[in-house]
């Protein structure tokens, strides 16, 4: 009887010794190249190079690149994009990732953002590392100029008015051109007073002479901030530049 419950006590020992360590630890990872606010021209592409640690293993990771503005704050995301998801080879516990990524010869000049993340073979996600630096096309990184102007007083009272002037030009292809007047934070429609885009543009220029559109502070104007936007691209680069003013009666 004293051997037998000998036995049955040291069973649930045995057993408590046996149990494994659930992982938790996250993954890390490191972007080692490119460097913050680097430049990067199409020609040469980006090198990616990164570690990836981990105590148990790593299953695999997951790099983005977005675009995220231009030289001039006009959006980029939709010019070019990538999304990469690869497993770790033989799943190790330290990976050098190293990979060349070719850029299109239409890409888009402007900012861009690199994520890189990894899970283990746990599922531990490590925390993100994230790189901002510039893309220069190698073809043409110049973009539009836009030398245009809006009201001369910073504040206009009812009857006043102002006409554009100025031009937009681009070295080698101006392909689209716009003026917006209206409110500076827009949230309706109807607060848009005049848009126009030029449909035709001839030896890379759009040109305003002085006195062919006029817009004149009316009751239809509400006090408050107004702005005239100026927005143009070429095949690889967008600008824009807004002249704020008010209406006050």
């Amino acid at each position: 009887m004293i051997k037998r419950a000998l036995i049955l006590l040291s069973f649930p020992a045995f057993l408590w010794g046996c149990q494994q360590t659930v992982d938790t630890e996250r993954p890390t990872v490191a972007i080692n190249s490119p460097l913050e606010g680097a430049i990067i021209y199409t020609e040469d592409s980006i090198q990616l190079a990164a570690t990836l640690i981990d105590n148990s293993g790593l299953l695999q990771y997951k790099l983005v690149l977005v675009g995220i503005d231009s030289l001039n704050d006009i959006g980029a995301d939709s010019t070019y994009s990538v999304i990469l998801v690869e497993a770790v080879p033989k799943e190790s516990r330290l990976y050098d990732l190293s990979m060349n990524i070719p850029l299109p010869t239409t890409t888009f000049n402007g900012g861009y953002r690199l994520t890189l993340t990894c899970v283990d073979v746990e599922g531990n996600e490590a925390l993100r590392d994230t790189v901002s630096f510039v893309i220069r096309n190698s073809n043409d990184f110049i973009p539009p100029v836009i030398n245009a102007g809006g009201p001369t007083s910073d504040t206009l009272g009812f009857g006043q008015g102002f006409s554009p002037n100025g031009t937009i030009t681009d070295e080698t292809s101006l392909t689209y051109a716009t003026i917006y007047i209206g409110r500076k934070n827009p949230t309706k429609t109807a607060d848009t007073l005049y848009w126009f885009k030029f449909p035709f543009i001839q030896n890379n220029e759009v040109s305003f002479n002085s006195g062919q559109s006029f817009w004149q502070v009316d009751s239809t104007w509400a006090q408050g901030a107004y702005r005239v936007s100026y927005t143009a691209w070429d095949n690889y680069s967008g600008v824009s530049s807004d002249i704020p003013f008010y209406v006050k009666y």
